[in-house]
């Protein structure tokens, strides 16, 4: 029922830099008045564009791009963002180090029968890039769509056999090129407010704080960036109360912390390549494919 009526749906995550897309790169943007959702439809259906959000703060759009290159990045903001219509100005940060990027935000809450993965930090250096060839990228397509659909599904629709679409995708899954994950509404499960973070950090204590909030379950991504600031985190809370005591206990209580600049995500359009246009803003927890 839930699958069905939108409030969760399935798809794949593919690690951009394992799987050698390129990295991630964060770009917030000011929209003239009346453009900001315009903009973030356009941002949306670029197939380079993994994560989108209309946001409250300093900025109206918040996007994330996948790029295999600097000259790449170049054009893309030069050409292409900074000519759509009510653009007015950008600020772009790479994301260096990958600290946590966790689904398991809602596990208790979708209880045992759920089964879920462990959540994902990576803090060593950048992984080395596994070769896909045109299969593994059609299999990953079609799981993009639908983590849920069967070796059956992807071989007649990729044309290999049953055997070859379930060895490819268990290989990729190995390499960790792979990782299956549920979008989920999170106001379905009683959390209203989801917040973007930007720290500006004293940069001797960056690792000492980017491990504290690995550890908190409400942080479910934290990233070493360069640009605007030196850290991102997206924070799940349930109500303003708990994002003050985020604010004030977590956030105040950790010394290295200079400035902490936050924004409300007030609609998501696209997450994990997935577009999420839909009435319901949905955000994202473990799952695991069905054979």
């Amino acid at each position: 029922m839930l699958l069905t009526s939108g409030v969760m749906r399935t798809t794949l995550l593919a690690d951009p830099l394992r799987c050698g897309f390129g990295y991630p790169v964060l770009v917030q943007l000011a929209c003239l008045p009346a453009h900001a959702s315009d903009v973030a439809r356009t941002l949306a259906a670029r197939p380079d564009v993994r994560f989108v959000s209309l946001v409250t703060g300093h900025f109206d759009v918040v996007a994330e791009l996948i790029v295999p290159s600097r000259q790449h990045l170049a054009s893309v903001l030069v050409d292409d963002v900074l000519r759509i219509p009510g653009v007015r100005r950008t600020t772009t940060e790479s994301v260096i180090r990958n600290f946590k990027l966790a689904y398991d935000w809602s596990r208790e809450l979708l209880g045992t029968d759920v089964e879920v993965e462990p959540a994902s930090t990576d803090v060593g250096s950048a992984p080395r890039p596994f070769a896909l060839d045109q299969v593994d990228l059609a299999l990953l397509g079609e799981l993009r769509e639908d983590g849920r659909r069967s070796y059956p599904q992807l071989a007649a629709s990729c044309h290999v056999s049953e055997s070859a679409a379930r060895r490819r995708v268990e290989a990729l899954t190995a390499a960790g090129c792979l990782r299956p994950v549920t979008l989920v509404d999170p106001g379905f499960l009683g959390y209203d407010v989801e917040v973007l973070v930007w720290l500006q950090l004293e940069l001797g204590r960056l690792e000492q704080v980017a491990a504290a909030l690995v550890e908190r379950p409400e942080v479910r991504y934290a990233s070493a960036t360069s640009g605007y600031s030196d850290m991102v985190a997206e924070v799940i809370l349930r109500s303003q109360d708990d994002l003050y005591r985020f604010r004030t206990q977590v956030l105040g209580s950790l010394a290295g912390i200079r400035s902490a600049d936050m924004a409300v995500e007030l609609r998501t359009l696209k997450r994990a390549h997935l577009r999420l246009d839909g009435p319901a803003a949905i955000s994202q927890t473990d799952a695991v494919p069905v054979a």
